[in-house]
């Protein structure tokens, strides 16, 4: 092939591809939004980022937790990734979070040496800011999170203004004064929640004996916890700091979920199960109901044990859940499980009302000629089977029941 041929094919690709480029339409990510207020405490304007969750808009009457994060420039997103990928399972409430934005070569000034200045501009300012023009629960839920500098002045914001917040996420503090030290042995209890954490490698947390007493105080031991991320250094503690100490502060969030019968029975029962979710509904502005999740794995467990008088007294307790599934797979489970145990009004319930809510399923139909073949109703036992066979002509299985039951007539 000549040069000028390849020359000719190079040129001809590169329209090509500016071509359809040109032709793909893009749209920017916009992740929050950018506010600038002017702090007379620290006598310059103070850039912060705002994310407010996907639900905001839709319920005006709710008020949301609020997580605070120093060095937004580099944590921001680490919070609205957390909820991001939680949220639609129930596992994280939604919540705001604020990222104020920090010159790095004035750190050490704003988290230390001038750092009565910032807490004036947290507390005075930007705080109340965000509580105007927000639907905040204010200091009842108002998270801190801070790395490095910013974490040894989330101690000095925990040990002097103690209800400024109601948790704190601190990752890998550094200038733990003595100031600051002395400060924090004066708190005689404190109600605030506090995850601490540090890589292995930084000696001035792990090996401060006099610093390791003070966060490991047994006065506060239910809501202060200390860990040693021992894979993590330095730089890489903020990520996995975020996520587990979100995980620990919304740990009263998520359904419970346990495997077995029993297990349900160690935690308490039904009784305790109620009481989990009215404090969880409470504190978090939800029905206060046992959550759908938790009572499937109570049917679950039940039915994969082989447990039909508890199955029974679930069904009992939350009446209307077995209708209110959506997939077809649970009303034959539920249906077949009855049908095993004798119960044959219930199945038939079941599956019509089943293939009442999903009409084209082939499975719903074939469990209903199942029920109808073993209680010798032939002819509507064939007429479930021809419709499941209608539905999905490849069910082999439904071909095979018809032929059986033609050689019964």
């Amino acid at each position: 092939m000549s040069i000028k041929s390849i020359t000719t094919i190079i040129i001809f690709t590169c329209f090509i591809f500016m071509k359809l480029f040109s032709q793909t339409n893009t749209t920017s990510i916009v992740i929050g939004k950018q506010y600038l207020i002017q702090s007379n405490y620290l006598n310059e304007e103070r850039e912060v980022q705002v994310y407010i969750p996907k639900g905001y808009e839709k319920d005006k009457m709710h008020s949301y937790p609020v997580l605070y994060v120093l060095d937004g420039q580099e944590y921001f997103l680490h919070g609205v990734a957390y909820q991001d990928m939680l949220r639609f399972r129930d596992k994280s409430p939604e919540f705001i979070i604020v990222g104020i934005n920090t010159d790095r070569r004035k750190r050490r000034s704003l988290f230390f040496k001038e750092s009565d200045k910032f807490i004036d501009f947290l507390q005075k300012e930007l705080i109340p800011f965000i509580d105007t023009n927000f639907r905040t629960k204010k200091e009842k839920e108002r998270l801190y999170f801070g790395w490095e500098m910013a974490g040894g002045l989330g101690l000095q914001i925990l040990a002097d203004e103690n209800e400024l917040f109601s948790g704190f996420i601190i990752a890998s503090p550094t200038h733990a004064s003595e100031k600051r030290m002395d400060a924090l042995k004066k708190i005689n209890k404190s109600n605030t929640f506090i995850l601490l954490t540090a890589a292995p490698e930084e000696h001035w947390i792990t090996e401060d004996t006099s610093f390791l007493s003070i966060i490991n105080n047994p006065i506060n031991n239910k809501k202060w916890r200390y860990s040693v991320l021992d894979r993590e250094d330095h730089y890489t503690t903020p990520l996995k700091t975020i996520h587990e100490g979100l995980s620990d502060y919304f740990g009263d969030y998520k359904p419970i979920r346990l495997r077995s019968v029993k297990a349900y029975d160690d935690y308490g029962g039904l009784s305790k199960l109620r009481a989990y979710y009215k404090r969880r509904g409470e504190r978090y502005d939800l029905p206060v109901d046992i959550h759908h999740e938790t009572k499937h794995f109570l049917l679950f467990n039940a039915l994969k044990e082989d447990n039909y008088k508890r199955f029974q007294l679930y069904v009992n307790e939350f009446e209307g859940y077995l209708e209110s599934n959506s997939r077809d797979i649970w009303f034959d489970r539920y249906a077949r499980f009855y049908l095993k145990h004798g119960n044959v009004k219930k199945a038939l319930y079941l599956f019509n009302y089943g293939i009442n809510k999903i009409p084209e399923s082939s499975l719903l139909y074939e469990g209903l000629g199942d029920l109808y073949a073993e209680n010798l109703r032939n002819t509507k036992a064939l007429k479930a089977y021809k419709k499941a066979l209608m539905i999905d002509s490849f069910n082999t299985k439904v071909s095979d029941k018809i032929s059986v039951l033609k050689k019964r007539k």
